[in-house]
């Protein structure tokens, strides 16, 4: 009876609405409500009362409340409310239900999303949001990085000299310059965007670039606050062995793209980037002093010659690392930093293997049993908060898009992609494709 018990249950949910029924539309007219009262005319004409009334609402409220009349525009678009409602009330990770997907196919950008919530009023409006992005004519994006509701955008354009920041929540946006040192566009290698919700009123953009042709990493930072980029003292040098067989056009490229794998994984918290790496040591940038510091890096196994990280990134407070070996690739360790930087520890293990019998699609048979690529999914995103007891995995199969509550030990269905398998340029496709994930919190913070 136990056993049965732990198998995990599954759950389909499904984001459809269906208008039914031949009602004519007057029929369901409501009659006018009363007149306000005076007392409520009195609270409508206070504009420090309304304020502090508006300010207790929630971001996607506030923005329908703008239409009420000309005074609550103008309290609600204004910078001063704006910045005070996020103060007020600040976003947390853990509190994230949608997800927004980004992919560049054949050389076609996309944008997609999920919301985890069976909510049709967030289906709405992340159709809405991903529009958006997706209409935007600066040349589509090929640099994505998102902190706690505010997305930073690097236009996929050699001759571009900005990229823009972007507050979906608020369709608010700016372009901001790059840092002059890069004397190639090229050499620059990461953006990240360090926001955060209980410090809204600015935030800082880190700039890793390589001057070239030295093979040394060097940071920027640009602060919101005094809107200049200031090149820092830190650098790091990149250990890479150039190949004799290769022309310096293949070195270069190669070199590049150790560099990208390196600053694939990028998370915020508490005041510094973090960054997971595959082959050696992780990295830890201060923002506040400008410098590197200690940041442990869990051991990677003697029978293995790198990681295999399925997801890096902050949750609840935490970072979190998600990685899986050989020869159980479906048993998948979740890994959390203790607060003080002392060490990584399995916070959860959890084992995958349902999924073979659920979803016999993720095995590729032209993998041995042992090896980690027979089994194909992936971990675009994790969601964690201590405070609710809450872990929840959001998976990529082969034609679907799962999530899996770690705690309950419940999988719930959300996409299903048909073909689950697609053949291009002779590779099979069996993977769905969107795991550039990012979550998405409601912030009116300015840009």
């Amino acid at each position: 009876m136990a056993d049965e018990e732990d198998k995990p249950q599954l759950r389909l949910t499904h984001y459809t609405s269906k208008i039914s029924g031949t009602t004519p539309l007057h029929s369901a007219v409501s009659p006018l409500p009363p007149p306000p009262s005076p007392s409520t005319l009195s609270i409508i004409n206070n504009e420090d009362l309304l304020t502090e009334i508006l300010l207790c609402l929630p971001p996607k409220s506030l923005l329908r409340l703008q239409c009420v009349s000309k005074l609550w525009l103008s309290i609600i678009s204004r910078p001063n409310f704006r910045r005070l409602h996020a103060r007020r009330n600040p976003t947390s990770s853990a509190a994230a239900t949608n997800l927004f997907f980004y992919r560049v196919f054949c050389w076609v950008p996309e944008f997609n999303f999920l919301c985890l919530s069976n909510s049709l009023e967030d289906v709405n409006s992340m159709r809405v949001i991903t529009s958006n992005l997706s209409n935007r004519r600066e040349g589509f994006p090929w640099r994505i990085h998102s902190c706690n509701g505010l997305i930073c955008l690097d236009p996929y354009d050699d001759e571009s000299t900005k990229f823009f920041m972007y507050n979906p929540t608020t369709n608010q946006s700016r372009f901001i310059q790059l840092p002059d040192s890069p004397e190639d566009r090229h050499s620059i290698r990461d953006l990240s965007l360090a926001f955060d919700p209980l410090k809204p009123d600015h935030y800082k953009i880190l700039c890793v670039w390589m001057r070239l042709p030295e093979i040394v990493l060097r940071f920027s930072l640009y602060s919101s606050e005094t809107g200049v980029w200031k090149e820092t003292d830190e650098s790091y040098e990149f250990d890479f062995e150039w190949d004799e067989e290769l022309d310096e056009d293949d070195n270069l490229s190669s070199m590049f793209n150790s560099i990208n794998v390196l600053f694939k994984y990028g998370a915020y918290l508490d005041d510094a980037m973090h960054w997971a790496n595959a082959d050696g040591d992780f990295l830890c940038f201060d923002l506040w002093s400008e410098r590197f510091k200690p940041m442990p890096s869990p051991l990677i196994p003697d029978d293995q010659w790198r990681r295999n990280i399925l997801y890096f990134g902050e949750s609840g407070g935490h970072l979190h690392l998600i990685e899986t070996y050989s020869p159980r690739a479906t048993l998948v360790d979740v890994l959390e930093m203790e607060s003080d930087y002392s060490k990584w520890y399995v916070k959860h293990r959890v084992d995958l293997d349902f999924l073979i019998v659920e979803y016999p699609l993720i095995v590729n048979e032209a993998f041995d049993p042992d090896e980690v690529e027979r089994y194909q999914f992936r971990v675009p995103s994790f969601v964690a908060d201590e405070k609710e007891n809450k872990a929840k995995l959001v998976l990529s199969l082969p034609g679907k898009l799962i999530s899996y509550d770690i705690i309950t030990k419940k999988v719930v269905e959300h996409v299903e992609i048909n073909p689950p398998g697609a053949l291009y340029f002779g590779e099979n496709l069996t993977l769905y494709d969107w795991i550039d994930a990012h979550k998405h919190l409601e912030t009116l913070a300015c840009v």
